[in-house]
């Protein structure tokens, strides 16, 4: 297995090439376009960047972000107390190019970043994924990070998701045990209306399944 080592400045022409390599394959709002600086400064100032290489070529990077007080956090969205502020860690933007998808790489580097976070006393891991970026919210879901709330940023719509790593994980089990278990409430992921009337209500999204050709959140009581 290609070992995931930290970025350093040399990597960043590289980084921000792959970038904008995997933006040209998305559909246009499910990832956000992220600045030369924004890269920059989380392998400098508040966060770390992981790759992997293979034959010397960048094929994976993912984002740890570590913010500072005045940085920009997730967990204002979370209305997380000022106390609680200073745990939180970005589960960042990843990027893997088309030669290595299929091989589990997202939920692989969204491990290394849970436990990167957690070695750094950061213990609340939040992240954001548009509904329609499929690969990247079922990773998500899959490594015990839960929906809690949905809201506009990064010119869409995004879940926001979070995982408390000192609490343990809400892992998704297998989808055929998760259908038929009672207390788990299915959204059609395309109902964003019904899905926040739920979450307003303390329900989290911690599953999903396909059930007639269409993908269902599972939402339960926290």
């Amino acid at each position: 297995m290609m070992p995931i080592i930290q970025l350093g400045p040399e990597h960043l022409p590289a980084v921000i090439a792959l970038h904008h390599k995997v933006l040209k394959l998305l559909p246009a709002k499910l990832a956000a376009h992220e600045s030369d600086m924004f890269f920059a400064d989380h392998m400098a100032n508040c966060g770390h960047i992981y790759g992997v290489f293979q034959r010397g070529e960048l094929m994976v990077y993912s984002v740890l972000g570590l913010p500072r007080p005045n940085d920009p956090n997730f967990g204002c969205d979370h209305n997380l107390s000022a106390q609680e502020l200073a745990d939180v860690a970005h589960i960042d933007g990843v990027a893997v190019t088309p030669a290595l998808r299929g091989q589990g790489w997202q939920r692989k580097m969204i491990d290394h970043r849970l436990a990167a976070a957690l070695a750094a006393g950061r213990p609340i891991a939040l992240s954001t994924v548009a509904p329609g970026n499929l690969a990247s919210l079922r990773s998500l879901l899959s490594c015990g990070l839960t929906i809690r709330g949905i809201a506009e940023k990064f010119g869409g719509v995004r879940y926001l998701v979070r995982r408390d790593l000192l609490a343990g994980a809400i892992s998704r089990p297998a989808i055929s045990d998760y259908e038929t278990t009672s207390g788990v409430w299915w959204i059609d992921l395309v109902d964003l209306a019904t899905q926040s009337t739920v979450l307003s209500r303390g329900y989290i999204g911690a599953g999903w399944r396909v059930r007639g050709g269409e993908i269902q959140i599972g939402y339960i009581a926290e």
